[in-house]
This record gives structure tokens, C-alpha cells and sequence, in this order.
């Protein structure tokens, strides 16, 4: 199944609120370290919720915090979810972040 989202970065406004009720603790520490706060976190809201429509589920269904999107070594993204790993691309162009995962 294949999961697709977009979100308009400007949207992003409560960074700290976000920050804490979509991110795991692995992905805070990735948060801390990124230049563009509010373009991380719209890249990882759109990987989560396109990881929910691949899997049917509403927002909501499952904690986001229990979706993580980290790197491989090769700094490419993946999602883990109850140790398995899934394919996630994430793009950002002007104010849009888009993710699409395949599961």
C-alpha cells in the first residue's frame, strides 16, 4: 500500500506544542540539530500521516510519536514502527513538504 501527504509549511505555527506531540525522543535530538524548524517538522507530519492512509488508519489511530522517520547511514529516511522499518521519500520545494511511504 502506498501513503501520500502534503503540508503548507507556513501552517506550521506552535512549534514547541508540534514538536512535542509528533516527535519521539530520537527525532527531538534530529529536531535540535536541523536549520529549518518548521520545514522538519512539516517533512515529518506529512511521513507520519502518509504512513496512517497506507495503513488505513485515521490521525490519531496510532501515537505519532510511535512513528519515527530517522536515517539510514546514507542519510535517506525511513520510518520505524514497532522495529520494522519502511520506505519513506520526503520533499520540500517553496512552502510544501510532501511524503509518500510504501508499505
Amino acid at each position: 500500500m502506498i501513503g501520500i501527504d502534503i503540508v503548507k509549511i507556513s501552517r506550521i505555527k506552535k512549534i514547541e506544542s508540534l514538536k512535542r506531540f509528533i516527535l519521539s525522543d530520537k527525532e527531538i535530538l534530529l529536531f535540535k540539530k536541523a536549520s529549518n524548524k518548521k520545514e522538519f517538522l512539516a517533512g515529518r507530519f506529512a511521513s507520519k500521516e502518509a504512513f496512517l492512509k497506507a495503513n488505513h488508519k485515521q490521525l490519531n489511530a496510532i501515537p505519532l510519536k510511535e512513528i519515527e522517520v530517522l536515517y539510514n547511514k546514507d542519510n535517506s529516511p525511513y520510518i520505524k514502527y514497532k522495529n520494522k522499518k519502511y520506505d519513506v521519500s520526503i520533499s520540500h520545494d517553496g512552502d510544501y513538504a510532501v511524503a509518500i511511504v510504501n508499505i
